[in-house]
C-alpha cells in the first residue's frame, strides 16, 4: 500500500474522530481537568503502580517540565500523591489517590453512556470491525 493512500485515509479520519470521539469526550471532563490531566490519570491507572516523573513523562511523550506542571495541577486536585522511593529517597514516585481512582470511575460511567449509544448504533459486524481496528491501532 502506498504511503500517500495511508496518509489520505488518516487525514480523512481525523475530522470524524474529532467530531464523534474527541469533542464529546472533552465536554465530559470536569471544569479544571484538562485533557492532558485526564491522560496523565489514565496512564497512571493503566500502569497500576507508582511511576517516577521520568517514567510518566516518557509514557506520555512529553518533557519532564511539562509533566511537572500537569502533576502539580493533579496534586492540587487531590488526584495524585508524591512518595519517596523506599530504596532511594532521592527518587519521587507518583501514584493515583483514591480520589483519582474515583474520578476515573465516575468519568467512565458518564463516558460509557455516550459511547454506548454511539457504539449501539452500529451493527454487530461493524462493532467487531471497530473493535479489531482499535486493537490494531493501539498495537501500532
Amino acid at each position: 500500500m502506498e504511503t500517500n493512500t495511508l496518509q489520505e485515509l488518516l487525514l480523512d479520519t481525523m475530522p470524524r474522530w474529532h467530531y464523534w470521539i474527541a469533542k464529546p469526550f472533552k465536554s465530559l471532563l470536569d471544569d479544571g481537568v484538562s485533557l492532558g490531566m485526564y491522560y496523565c490519570i489514565q496512564t497512571l491507572r493503566q500502569h497500576g503502580e507508582s511511576m517516577t516523573m521520568s517514567e510518566l513523562a516518557g509514557a506520555m511523550h512529553c518533557s519532564k517540565q511539562q509533566m511537572t506542571r500537569t502533576v502539580e495541577r493533579l496534586a492540587g486536585c487531590g488526584f495524585v500523591e508524591r512518595m519517596t522511593d523506599p530504596c532511594d529517597r532521592r527518587i519521587i514516585r507518583l501514584q493515583l489517590t483514591q480520589s483519582g481512582r474515583d474520578y476515573t470511575g465516575q468519568f467512565l460511567e458518564q463516558d460509557c453512556a455516550y459511547y454506548h449509544r454511539l457504539i449501539g448504533s452500529l451493527s454487530p459486524q461493524q462493532q467487531e470491525e471497530l473493535y479489531g481496528a482499535l486493537q490494531t491501532l493501539n498495537a501500532i
